[in-house]
């Protein structure tokens, strides 16, 4: 007769899955929780030996290090990035332009003309608006160099 519970291979200390280390044990890999990174009792060499020259041994209670700041930005910098953001709303002008044309032509109601008209009047003034700002992008870019 088999027991329910309790007398399986996994339910004993010692085995389970890893194959050697039971629920709640200590990790195979690693010093134990709690103890120094590099060797024995703090100022003690262990296992590892002494920690290696110029180890910091972490930040001061409570405090982080500060970010480095930045050179400051010049205008040739700005300009760029300008240049890059009117260049990409050219291109999202003219991409919506191109889909509002689609949806205005496959969208019911109305005559075919007059869908037609609505549906060129959209691509006309996406593709132009987008034109324009890919055109001033370009230009900037060139002013810049």
């Amino acid at each position: 007769m088999t027991e329910p519970y309790g007398s399986g291979q996994y339910d004993q200390p010692g085995q389970g899955y890893s194959g050697g280390q039971g629920y709640g044990g200590q990790p195979q890999h690693g010093p134990p929780y709690g103890a120094p990174p590099y060797g024995g009792p703090a100022g003690q060499p262990g296992p590892g030996g002494y920690p290696p020259a110029g180890y910091p041994g972490g930040y001061p209670s409570g405090s982080t290090p500060l970010p480095t700041p930045s050179a400051p930005r010049t205008a040739a910098d700005r300009l760029a990035l300008v240049a890059t953001v009117v260049t990409i709303v050219g291109y999202v002008c003219a991409g919506a332009g191109l889909l509002a044309f689609i949806l205005r032509l496959t969208s019911g109601g109305g005559d075919g003309a007059v869908r037609f008209a609505a549906a060129l009047e959209a691509l006309i003034s996406g593709i132009g608006l987008g034109g324009l700002n890919i055109a001033v992008g370009a230009w900037l870019t060139a002013r810049k160099s």
